[in-house]
């Protein structure tokens, strides 16, 4: 198992995971996460779900980030797997391959229950 040590206050762990976007028109489509933290999950996405999350213009078309959906079950191991529903944004994008990146989507509501729930499994991955 990988752990991702970069120095952060909140430590990311590998979580694989399908997660489920609302995007801000109502369309849904689900991508892989790869790991995640206490203020975000990170996931990696071909070109087109990429434009589909990040290529948003404002009416004066301008670039923007839209806040987004996010659904996905966080496994546990000692109680009933849990659905975690957040509000995100996407922070980050690293391009991995022509047509592959990794998004970074930052928690901007998180319920105490999902918060626990996603704190258990950081503890029981780490190193």
């Amino acid at each position: 198992m990988t752990v991702i040590n970069d120095n952060r206050i909140n430590p990311r762990v590998p979580l694989s995971v399908p997660v489920d976007i609302t995007l801000p028109d109502k369309r849904e489509i689900q991508i892989q996460s790869e790991n995640i933290s206490l203020t975000g999950i990170m996931l990696a996405a071909t070109q087109q779900q990429f434009e589909a999350i990040l290529h948003r213009k404002s009416a004066e078309g301008i670039n923007v980030q839209p806040e987004l959906h996010a659904r996905f079950t966080m496994p546990r191991k000692d109680a009933k797997d849990l659905t975690v529903n957040a509000q995100c944004r996407a922070i980050h994008v690293r391009r991995i391959s022509q047509n592959n990146y990794f998004i970074g989507l930052k928690f901007l509501q998180l319920n105490q229950a999902a918060a626990s729930a996603i704190q258990y499994h950081i503890e029981n991955n780490l190193p």
